[in-house]
C-alpha cells in the first residue's frame, strides 16, 4: 500500500511542479520538482520508495528514451546527423576522459576508474531541462534539434562508458583497449538488436493491420511495453539495452512516416501518439521528483559517513559543473563548421555560402554559438539514474563501494547547479528573435483574429434559421476565446472581461428598471431579465463551482419562464390564425383558461424583440465607451455575446444547432489550415512552429467529430 501512496503523491508533485511553471516559466518544471520532491521528505506520510537500478532503467528511463526516439524528427535528426554523432560519441568519451582525470587530480582519494565512472554520469545532457528554460526564446538555427539528438544517444553512450568503467572498478583492472571494444560490441550489438526487435513489431503491426482491421488498443499496448521487453531482452544478451531501446523507437518512427497514409481510417497513431506524450510527462517529472526525495538521505548519508566535508563537497561540485561547461564549449567551438549544416543542405544554400563564404548563423558568432551550446548542456533524468546505479557494495567481500556517498552527492550537485546555472544565464545570452518571425502564440491570435472577421462578413446577415443563428453564435464564441487564449496578455484580457461584465451589470440595471416601470413592474418581464441575466454570467463564467451554482439558480428560473415562453408563443399563433381556422379557436380557448398570465403577458409580447434589443445596443455602447487599446479583444468578446445571444431568450433553438455549429467550426479551422501554410511558405513563421499548430488544429478537427457514431 505504501509504495501506491508514494507513486501517487510523486505524481501529484509532478503536476504540481508543472501548474507552478506555467505561472513562473522562467524557472524550469524539473527544478519545481526537485524542490517539491526535497519538501515531501519531510513531512509526515507514509512514503516508500526502494530504489532497484535495473528496474528503475527498464521501467523509467527506457521508456523515456524510447517515447524522444518515436517522436523525434526524422529529417532534422539526418540534417544534423554529424554533430550529434560528434556530440553523443566523441564529446561523451571526451568528457569521460578529460573530466576523469580532472576529478582524479581535485580528489585524488577517488580512484582514476571512480572518476572515469562519475564522468560517465555526468556526461549525459537533458533536452527536456534546456526546452523548458528556453521556451519563447529564439536559439540559433538548428541547435534545439541537435541538442535533442544528443540528448537522445549521449544517455546511452554515457550508460555504456558507465558500465565499462565501473566493470574495471569492481575487477580492479582498467585497459583503454579493452574498454574501447566492450564500448563498441556493446552499441553496435544494442543497435542491431533494437532494430531488428522494431522489424518484428513491424510486421505484428502488419498482421494486425490485415487481420483485425488495426484495433488501437492492441497496438497501444505494444508499445507501451516494448521499450520495457527490448531493455531486457538486450541485456540477457550482454548489449546495451538503452540503445536497443533508442533504435527500436527510431525504427518505429521511421515505420509510423512510411505507413502514415494507412493510418488516416482509424485511431490508432494519434492514440499511440498521445498515450506516449502522457508517458514522458509523467516519466520525465517522477524522476526529477525521486532525485528532491533522495535529497535529504543523500545528505545526511554525507555527514553521517563523511567521504569528503559537505562544504569541501560543494566546492568539488562548482568545480566539476565549470571543468564540464569548458570541455563542451571548447569541443563546440572547434568542430563548430559541423554544427552547420543547414548552410549545406541544399546546391543553392551551397552555391550561396561559395559566393558569400559565410555561414547560415543569424545574429550569432562562433564564440556565441558555443557559449550556448556549452549551457545548455543541463544534466538531468539519466545522470540521476545512473548515479544511482552505483553498487552499494563491490567484490566478494562485501567491501563498501569507494567515495560512494560522496559521488552522488557531487552528481544531484551538478544537476541542480546546471539547471541553476542555464536558468539565471541562458536568458540573458540568447538573442531576442527576429521582428520577421512571427511567435508561435501570437501568429495564431492575429490568424484567429482574420477568421473571425472572415465568418462574421460571411454570415451575420446571411443566418435564417434559430439552428443556424445558434450555431455561429456559438463558434464565434469558441473561437474568440481561443485568440484570448493565444495572447500573451491574457490573463489581463481574462480580468478585463470580468470587470467589464460587472460594469455593463450595474450600468444597464437603470435601463431595466425605466423598462420594468413602463410595463407597471411586471413580475413576467422581471423574470425575463432575471434569465437573461443569469444566462449572460453563464456565458462567460469559467469557474466550475459558480457554472454548478449558475446552473442551479438558472433551473429554479426557467420553470416560470419556458411556462411564460409557451403563452408568448400561443398568444402570437392565436392572434396570427384568430379568425382562419379551427386550429386558432383551440388557441383561444387555451389562453382564457390562463386569462391571468395571459393578459400580463400580453401587455409587453408585442414588444419583446424591442426590448432586448433596447437591452443589447444598450450594453454594447456601454462596452464601446470603455474600449481601450489593452482591453479591445476583451470588449469584441462581450459585445458578441450580447449580440449574437440575447435573441435566444425568446426563440429558443432546436438541439439541431449542434451540427450548424460543428460547420462553422470546421469552416473556421480550415480557413486557418490555410493561412498558416501560407504563412510557412512565406517563412513568416518557423516552419516547426507551423507544423506543430497545423497538427493541433488537425486534432481539433478530429475531436469535432469524436462522439459521432459509426
Amino acid at each position: 500500500m505504501e509504495i501506491l501512496i508514494t507513486i501517487s503523491v510523486f505524481i501529484t508533485l509532478v503536476i504540481i511542479g508543472s501548474f507552478l511553471n506555467k505561472y513562473i516559466p522562467r524557472i524550469p518544471a524539473a527544478l519545481f520538482q526537485i524542490i517539491l520532491g526535497f519538501l515531501v521528505s519531510y513531512l509526515a506520510i507514509p512514503l516508500h520508495f526502494e530504489f532497484e537500478s535495473e528496474a528503475f532503467m527498464a521501467m523509467i528511463i527506457a521508456p523515456l528514451l524510447f517515447t524522444d526516439a518515436y517522436k523525434a524528427s526524422r529529417s532534422e535528426l539526418w540534417l544534423y546527423k554529424k554533430p550529434i554523432v560528434y556530440m553523443a560519441v566523441g564529446l561523451v568519451i571526451t568528457t569521460v576522459v578529460v573530466v576523469g582525470y580532472f576529478i582524479n587530480y581535485i580528489i585524488p582519494s577517488i580512484s582514476l576508474g571512480a572518476a572515469f565512472a562519475l564522468a560517465a554520469i555526468l556526461s549525459p545532457t537533458d533536452a527536456v531541462a534546456v526546452k523548458s528554460i528556453t521556451k519563447g526564446m529564439k536559439l540559433p538555427k538548428g541547435l534545439m534539434s541537435i541538442l535533442e539528438g544528443e540528448s537522445l544517444l549521449n544517455d546511452a553512450a554515457g550508460i555504456v562508458s558507465f558500465k565499462i568503467a565501473l566493470a574495471s572498478i569492481i575487477t580492479g583492472t582498467f585497459s583503454l583497449s579493452r574498454s574501447s571494444r566492450e564500448f563498441f560490441i556493446t552499441a553496435i550489438g544494442g543497435m542491431i538488436l533494437g532494430v531488428l526487435i522494431g522489424l518484428i513489431i513491424v510486421s505484428i503491426k502488419l498482421v494486425n493491420r490485415k487481420y483485425l482491421n488495426t484495433e488501437p488498443s492492441i497496438l497501444v499496448i505494444i508499445q507501451v511495453i516494448l521499450p520495457v521487453a527490448t531493455y531486457f531482452i538486450a541485456e540477457e544478451f550482454h548489449l546495451s539495452g538503452i540503445i536497443a531501446v533508442v533504435f527500436a523507437g527510431i525504427l518505429l518512427n521511421f515505420e509510423r512516416y512510411l505507413r502514415q497514409g494507412d493510418s488516416l481510417d482509424n485511431q490508432a497513431v494519434v492514440s499511440i501518439s498521445y498515450n506516449q506524450d502522457t508517458i514522458s510527462y509523467v516519466l520525465n517529472g517522477f524522476v526529477f521528483v525521486l532525485l528532491g526525495y533522495l535529497l535529504p538521505g543523500i545528505f545526511r548519508n554525507m555527514i553521517t559517513y563523511p567521504d569528503l566535508d559537505v562544504q569541501t563537497a560543494m566546492f568539488y561540485v562548482i568545480l566539476i559543473t565549470i571543468a564540464l561547461i569548458i570541455t563542451r564549449f571548447t569541443f563546440v567551438y572547434i568542430f563548430y563548421v559541423s554544427f552547420q549544416q543547414h548552410t549545406f543542405k541544399t546546391s543553392h544554400n551551397i552555391v550561396e555560402f561559395l559566393k558569400t563564404r559565410q555561414l547560415d548563423v543569424g545574429n550569432y558568432s562562433r564564440f556565441e554559438y558555443a557559449l550556448v551550446t556549452s549551457l545548455c548542456g543541463i544534466h538531468g533524468t539519466v545522470t540521476l539514474a545512473t548515479a544511482l546505479m552505483i553498487p552499494l557494495t563491490i567484490g566478494t567481500a562485501g567491501e563498501p563501494f569507494p567515495l560512494r556517498n560522496a559521488i552522488l552527492f557531487i552528481g544531484s550537485g551538478v544537476v541542480l547547479l546546471s539547471m541553476i546555472i542555464g536558468t539565471i544565464f541562458l536568458p540573458l545570452i540568447i538573442k531576442t528573435e527576429d521582428e520577421e518571425i512571427e511567435h508561435k502564440n501570437n501568429a495564431r491570435s492575429k490568424v484567429l483574429n482574420e477568421v473571425i472577421n472572415e465568418l462574421q462578413e460571411k454570415y451575420y446577415n446571411k443566418l435564417n434559421t434559430n439552428s443556424e443563428r445558434m450555431g455561429y453564435a456559438i463558434a464565434i464564441k469558441k473561437l474568440q476565446e481561443q485568440q484570448i487564449y493565444f495572447c500573451n496578455n491574457r490573463k489581463e484580457l481574462i480580468k478585463y472581461i470580468k470587470d467589464l461584465s460587472k460594469l455593463v451589470r450595474k450600468a444597464e440595471q437603470e435601463k431595466v428598471n425605466e423598462l420594468l416601470a413602463k410595463y407597471d413592474n411586471n413580475r413576467f418581464l422581471k423574470r425575463v431579465f432575471e434569465v437573461r441575466d443569469w444566462r449572460i454570467r453563464k456565458l462567460v463564467t469559467y469557474s466550475v463551482y459558480k457554472q454548478l451554482f449558475i446552473t442551479l439558480r438558472l433551473s429554479s428560473l426557467e420553470r416560470t419562464f419556458k411556462r411564460l415562453l409557451v403563452v408568448l408563443n400561443l398568444i402570437r399563433e392565436a392572434e396570427s390564425d384568430k379568425n382562419s381556422n379551427l386550429y386558432g379557436k383551440r388557441l383561444q380557448k387555451r389562453l382564457k383558461e390562463n386569462e391571468k398570465i395571459r393578459v400580463q403577458v400580453q401587455s409587453f409580447s408585442k414588444d419583446m424583440a424591442e426590448i432586448i434589443d433596447t437591452l443589447t445596443y444598450n450594453a454594447m455602447d456601454i462596452l464601446e465607451e470603455q474600449r481601450t487599446k489593452e482591453n479591445s479583444l476583451s470588449v469584441d468578446f462581450l459585445k458578441n455575446i450580447y449580440d449574437n445571444f440575447d435573441y435566444t431568450l425568446y426563440n429558443v433553438p432546436s438541439d439541431s444547432y449542434i451540427e450548424e455549429s460543428r460547420e462553422f467550426e470546421t469552416e473556421a479551422i480550415q480557413m486557418q489550415k490555410d493561412r498558416f501554410k501560407a504563412l510557412k511558405l512565406e517563412q513568416k513563421i518557423e516552419h516547426s512552429e507551423a507544423d506543430k499548430i497545423l497538427r493541433d488544429l488537425n486534432y481539433n478537427e478530429a475531436l469535432l467529430y469524436s462522439n459521432i457514431e459509426e
